[in-house]
């Protein structure tokens, strides 16, 4: 049965091609888009129709809102009927392209955006999975991808990254990459022993081929994902990329045993 993913962070359309890859997994996916005022119930409907057709459902996010976190989810449930991942994507990089000023205004901004609105869903998600739990026993996986970027301090050391390849983060940015960083792992400490989520931590820059393309990295997480090493539970950031453990292939059983020949079952 094919997963049901949820994808935040990254907005549509600078998302999608990251959820296009994840839902080529054979996952259905929810991927966040700006929150708009034009969102009817008829546009909401027309996106539960896509949504199932295409494998990929934009859904408004007030980033601001804590309640809108919890419509997110619940929007989610209505399209596809459930949710069984969810993705907090952080590319710093990304967002230091689109802001570089150094305000009062951009400061209250980026808090609202990139801080609060991840550790808002973050515990609507936990929330919904531990209830899920209870009434089906599922495990769920939750998953804080940052991809890093280089910042103001960085540039400093190394003069080379002004040269205008990467778009440099400031230290509003670069601030709410670190408590992105710092709640993630706090979280997966936490819930650690959780019987009903599994927090995964992957982290990489695009210095690395697979993280520079999302599609690459679309596949690479999904793999992951699917893989054995999703199991573990280390409370450590994963590098993005890295070699995955295939599933161990299920074992055949022979018709011989230590003591002979096993007697086969009456049809």
């Amino acid at each position: 049965m094919s997963k049901i993913m949820i994808l935040a962070g990254k907005d549509a359309p600078a998302g999608t091609k990251f959820a296009d890859g994840l839902a080529d997994s054979g996952r259905f996916v929810a991927v966040t888009k700006a929150d708009s005022e034009n969102d009817t119930d008829a546009g909401q409907r027309q996106q539960k129709l896509l949504g199932k057709a295409s494998g990929v459902a934009e859904i408004p996010w007030n980033k601001s809102s804590p309640i809108s976190a919890k419509t997110l989810l619940l929007t989610t449930e209505s399209i596809f009927g459930k949710a069984d991942e969810a993705v907090l994507y952080f590319d710093e990089e990304f967002y230091a392209s689109k802001a570089n000023s150094l305000t009062i205004e951009e400061c209250a901004k980026t808090a609202d955006s990139l801080i609060l609105s991840f550790q808002y869903l973050a515990l609507e998600l936990l929330a919904r999975f531990e209830h899920a739990f209870s009434s089906n026993g599922e495990k769920k996986s939750l998953v804080f991808l940052l991809k890093d970027g280089p910042s103001v301090s960085d540039a400093a050391k190394i003069p080379g990254l002004r040269s205008g390849t990467y778009a440099i983060a400031s230290p509003v940015i670069a601030a709410a990459a670190a408590a992105f960083a710092a709640f993630a792992e706090n979280l997966a400490s936490l819930y650690s022993d959780s019987t009903f989520v599994n927090i995964i931590l992957a982290r990489g820059d695009r210095s690395s081929d697979i993280v520079s393309s999302e599609l690459q990295l679309a596949k690479w997480l999904s793999d992951y994902l699917d893989s054995a090493e999703n199991h573990k539970k280390s409370g450590q950031w994963v590098k993005m990329g890295a070699k995955i453990t295939p599933p161990p292939a299920p074992q055949q059983t022979s018709g011989f045993s230590f003591f002979g020949r096993r007697k086969e079952k009456k049809q």
